[in-house]
């Protein structure tokens, strides 16, 4: 309670204020917290500690067939350079199961279904009755709650033929038993992106696969410093997580 109390009282500005009268408490408090965050080299330091890669050392140089709408960009989706990177990851590795955390309206889930014919993609978002009283500044594992409130989960592929490869599911990661869910070996990790949260995350992913997966985190950069205090975190345990240039994900393979 006393760090938080300090994220308000040192990161409140004119901007968070409005943003806490648009989308309430919650988006009020990640916003001070971000603002203190900027004004502090640490998470510098955290994303120099991070390695970088071309996307094109992962791929060395082997070709495969893509699909790839541009569509419009919507707030809380992959922009398309960044949604390149994903499918080309896909489509080199073939995995035959691929979880991804965090469907909101279903663009990236559709998009990972398009790109592997054969295969099941599991993707898991927060229940639908999941209660915005949570955000209070108690919660510190949950962020983005304006996206939460404006979601409609798996909407672009609800009522499609790929939702027949497409399995739902409906938790808060924080707490589900993650066994439920197959044998992926390609996470795609873009749920709450606190550090709480996305260590969660990617330990139970990391166990699921018995560490043999490919691994790739949206929102690896400054705005985000939960993620690169996991990621860090997992360098730590001798991981050696990269970053790929020009993108914000983060990017591991275990053998």
């Amino acid at each position: 309670m006393i760090h938080q109390l300090k994220n308000i009282l040192l990161g409140a500005n004119a901007a968070a204020v409005i943003r806490g009268l648009r989308f309430g408490p919650g988006d009020f408090y990640r916003c001070c917290r971000l603002n203190l965050a900027a004004s502090h080299p640490r998470e510098d330091r955290l994303l120099a500690a991070l390695p970088q890669i071309n996307s094109t050392d992962i791929t060395a140089g082997r070709e495969f067939p893509i699909r790839l709408v541009i569509d419009q960009y919507l707030d809380g989706t992959l922009p398309s350079y960044q949604a390149f990177i994903l499918v080309s990851l896909l489509a080199m590795e073939q995995p035959r199961e691929a979880l991804e955390i965090g469907t909101f309206m279903g663009h990236t889930s559709k998009l990972m279904a398009e790109n592997l014919e054969h295969s099941i993609i599991h993707t898991v978002d927060l229940p639908l009755d999941y209660s915005l009283n949570e955000e209070g500044s108690t919660d510190v594992s949950k962020d983005d709650f304006h996206l939460i409130r404006n979601r409609q989960v798996g909407r672009e592929f609800r009522n499609t033929p790929l939702a027949s490869r497409i399995v739902q599911h409906y938790a808060d990661t924080m707490t589900w038993d993650f066994t439920g869910v197959g044998n992926p070996t390609f996470f795609f990790i873009d749920g709450s992106h606190t550090y709480e949260a996305c260590l969660n995350d990617s330990e139970k992913c990391h166990a699921l696969c018995g560490g043999k997966g490919t691994f790739l985190w949206h929102d690896c950069d400054s705005h985000h410093p939960g993620v690169l205090r996991a990621l860090g975190k997992w360098r730590a345990l001798g991981r050696n997580v990269v970053r790929i240039r020009g993108t914000p994900f983060g990017y591991w393979k275990g053998e």
